[in-house]
């Protein structure tokens, strides 16, 4: 480490390597461990920053609420950080001294830095950790994971009874696998294959959730319809749309769905028993809907 004189002001900095001097460093409370961020990670920091010349400070995270994170190394912030901050450890409260060329150069950022201003930060390090791909970055079988994560959290508050909080679940595993089906014609692709189950058990899931809690039954019945385009054939798909037409007083489209279902499976019980349920209700539906028009007119 290149120690810095004393009479220059930079009085215990020392030069971080690969700099060139762009970038003194001042440790003010040791980190823990040997590791430190790599390139890409996202990190977890707060920090002032003073002009080195007068002290004054331009911007601190400190006065916001929350520390700052961003992903380190990759350009989203001045040199000086990108450079500074992967050499730092956990924990640890530093000193970055940034020239202006690792800093806002000969503009600066006005009206607070002015042009060619060498600033100093003091940085406290609190964590890091990888950067989750976006799922354009994911492969299929990522995305499936995510995926079916995603499902087993929808699942357990789903039995927990919090129906709402399980759609926001299954809707966000759908995220990662529903664009893959975007362009299947007459046979499923490699890709959609994989993703298909995940897919289908997801939005037969989140359906029940929007039927069970206070979710939109529009988008329940889209649910299934998306379902029934992957899989014609899908009996609880058929069934959990009759349902939604069913509370949506829909008596003759829950009716088509179950003889749908029937056709499919003569033998389904649960089918039939919904079926003679949907008839009395509908039944009971027309009965009091003639007996306003009674009083009505009467």
């Amino acid at each position: 480490l290149v120690k810095m004189p004393a009479d220059a002001g930079n009085e215990g900095f020392f030069e971080v390597p690969g700099t060139d001097g762009g970038i003194l460093k001042k440790i003010l409370r040791e980190g823990k461990g040997d590791a430190t961020p790599a390139p890409g990670n996202m990190v977890s920091v707060h920090y002032t920053g003073t002009l080195q010349s007068d002290g004054s400070k331009f911007d601190s995270s400190r006065d916001r609420p929350g520390t700052f994170e961003f992903q380190v190394g990759i350009g989203q912030v001045i040199k000086g950080w990108d450079q500074g901050i992967v050499g730092m450890k956990r924990d640890e409260l530093c000193i970055l001294r940034c020239r202006s060329d690792y800093a806002y150069g000969a503009s600066g950022s006005p009206p607070k830095i002015p042009g060619g201003a060498t600033l100093d930060f003091e940085v406290e390090l609190f964590d890091w950790w990888e950067k989750e791909k976006d799922i354009w970055e994911m492969s299929t079988q990522e995305k499936v994971e995510k995926a079916e994560k995603c499902k087993d959290e929808g699942n357990t508050k789903f039995k927990a009874g919090q129906f709402d909080s399980s759609i926001v679940s299954y809707d966000k595993g759908l995220s990662y696998v529903k664009d893959i089906f975007d362009d299947v014609g007459g046979g499923l692709p490699e890709d959609a294959v994989l993703a298909q189950p995940v897919a289908v058990a997801l939005s037969l899931n989140v359906a029940q959730a929007k039927l069970k809690g206070n979710g939109d039954l529009k988008s329940a019945i889209e649910d299934c319809n998306f379902v029934l385009k992957l899989d014609p054939s899908n009996t609880k798909a058929f069934f959990r749309r009759a349902q939604i037409h069913t509370k949506k007083a829909d008596f003759q489209s829950a009716k088509g769905d179950l003889q749908k279902l029937l056709e499919i499976d003569p033998k389904n019980s649960d089918a039939e028993a919904e079926l003679k349920r949907v008839t009395v209700n509908e039944a009971k539906a027309m009965k009091a809907e003639k007996a306003m028009f009674s009083k009505m007119f009467s």
